[in-house]
């Protein structure tokens, strides 16, 4: 739902959340890792599904770091003041 909500799709109607919720009830129960896997795999699929989206594709594409952006590989990190020596 958040995936259609991002890409502005009105229609994303979800019915039956009782039963929705008891099914991912019991397979948590059942094993308490596949909360984690669930995660990745939707984080997964969102992220397929926005980069086919060009407005989208565009707008990450504008916020994402470059390399030129980067600070060079042979500049040493700058010493953060709140650290200093005693």
């Amino acid at each position: 739902m958040m995936v259609c909500a991002e890409l502005g799709i009105a229609e994303c109607e979800f019915t039956n959340y009782a039963a929705y919720i008891a099914s991912w009830l019991e397979r948590l129960r059942s094993d308490r890792k596949e909360i984690f896997r669930a995660a990745a795999d939707a984080q997964r699929i969102a992220d397929y599904l926005l980069a086919l989206h060009p407005d989208y594709a565009a707008r990450h594409l504008a916020t994402t770091i470059t390399a030129e952006d980067a600070p060079a590989a042979d500049t040493e990190p700058q010493a953060d003041s709140s650290f200093a020596a005693q």
